[in-house]
């Protein structure tokens, strides 16, 4: 009978200290891992997030519209050009700081060390930099321009009148923020005529139909810096001197547009855009599960890890005394247990690193909302990144199940030494009782 009770109150302790390290070594460590911002930005590095964000996500074609809208609405070529601006108004070290910051807050939001969900984007500094690099852009592009080279017509008033017809057209392109494509040579006329006639050739230029009014006053403005591109036949030049007074107040009032869409602080919440994406999940149902998953990893890095620890120490020790006075059974059965235990953790922990990654970008690609606004290469992104991040998450098994191992099976080492250790330690005792009396 009574091995009978020793060997089911053994089963039960066993039991009771395998589901304590289950729990240590395996949720504990994953719930631990998912609050620690290290490992997020180990997920952005493994899937080279960064880089992929301008070459995959931004150079889709169904961001163009948006790109092209960041960029003032300015026409600055292919949409390949567009992303490299981008790419300067906001590198990759600006993009790292805002996923990190973010990561930061959403960490901290797990951890209740914030009461509320944010995640934002400010685009305050970048916003600063659009105008100054647009007009760079078309700075570069003017330099790539082709210069037509029609045949000369003297100075004549029917040679200025012809110039500033044909002149006409690309600057009024150029105020409507678009770039023509050829410009007549300044070069036609003589350095005598240009000199002489620059008056009269710029008031037929302002006075033309097509370049319109807006931006006859912009040019009107500019003519004394325009007067020596004029004069020494320099057209790209000419072009480059019109053309900054000229973009500038489309970029300007593009800038003004989103601005006035955004808060004051230049802040664009990243779960108010999720909101209004058709098809996509709500902030309610973002800040629900979020919170849920805050709960879930309270309970178990709190109350949870606690009590399996207590599990796994007294089970072992109650597991221990079960076998008393039989030291070897006290030693090989905590060790029995505890090396089975940790290999079955360890398994299990190779199972779950293997599996779960996957399951997990597949989850975030079926979730992700049909919408031509949400272009493919993010979707496979975001897949990728939840899948490096579960890899990331379940990987810090190792170690500790190794460690629950080598203490068993130390343990198991040392049981048929058992009855040496107790005789060595009981005549230990009573030689020093004997000097103390």
């Amino acid at each position: 009978m009574g091995s009978f009770l020793r060997a089911a109150a053994g089963t039960v302790l066993g039991l009771l200290v395998f589901a304590g390290l289950l729990v240590l070594l395996v949720v504990v460590n994953v719930t631990q891992r998912l609050d620690d911002p290290e490992v997020y930005a180990a997920a952005f590095v493994e899937t080279g997030a960064y880089a992929r964000i301008y070459d995959q996500v931004l150079a889709d074609e169904a961001l163009a519209d948006q790109t092209g809208r960041l960029m003032g609405d300015v026409e600055l070529g292919d949409h390949a050009r567009v992303v490299e601006l981008l790419r300067d108004i906001m590198p990759p070290q600006y993009l790292r700081e805002q996923v990190e910051a973010n990561v930061d807050r959403f960490t901290a939001y797990l951890r209740h060390e914030r009461d509320a969900l944010e995640i934002y984007v400010d685009l305050e500094i970048p916003l600063a930099r659009v105008e100054p690099a647009a007009l760079e852009a078309v700075d570069r592009l003017v330099d790539d321009l082709e210069i037509v080279q029609p045949e000369a017509l003297g100075c004549s008033p029917a040679a200025l009148e012809e110039l500033a017809a044909a002149s006409a057209g690309p600057y009024s392109q150029l105020a409507q923020g678009r770039l023509p494509d050829t410009a007549p040579s300044l070069e036609i006329l003589s350095r005598e005529c240009r000199e002489e006639k620059f008056d009269p050739w710029f008031g037929l230029l302002l006075d033309d139909p097509a370049i319109g009014e807006q931006a006859s006053l912009i040019l009107g403005d500019e003519v004394e810096t325009l007067r020596d591109s004029f004069i020494e036949g320099d057209t790209r030049g000419f072009l480059k001197a019109a053309a900054g007074p000229l973009v500038g107040p489309v970029v300007g009032d593009a800038l003004t547009g989103l601005e006035e869409q955004l808060p004051p602080d230049g802040r664009v919440d990243l779960l108010e855009w999720l909101d209004t994406q058709p098809g996509g999940p709500s902030r309610q149902d973002i800040e629900r599960r979020a919170g849920s998953l805050r709960e879930a990893l309270t309970a178990a890095n709190g109350p949870g890890r606690v009590i399996a620890l207590l599990l796994v120490v007294v089970g072992s020790l109650l597991l221990a005394l079960v076998h008393l006075p039989n030291p070897a059974g006290m030693l090989r059965w905590p060790g029995i247990t505890l090396l089975a235990a940790g290999a079955v953790c360890l398994v299990l922990g190779f199972v779950l690193n293997a599996m779960a990654p996957a399951m997990a970008g597949n989850a975030v690609a079926s979730m992700a909302p049909l919408s031509p606004a949400v272009p493919t290469p993010a979707i496979t992104l975001a897949s990728d990144l939840a899948e490096s991040l579960v890899r990331q998450a379940t990987g810090g098994f190792l170690p500790l199940c190794v460690a629950a191992m080598a203490l068993g099976g130390a343990l198991v080492a040392a049981s048929p030494h058992g009855n040496r250790l107790s005789a060595w330690v009981g005549r230990s005792r009573s030689g020093g009782v004997g000097r103390d009396s």
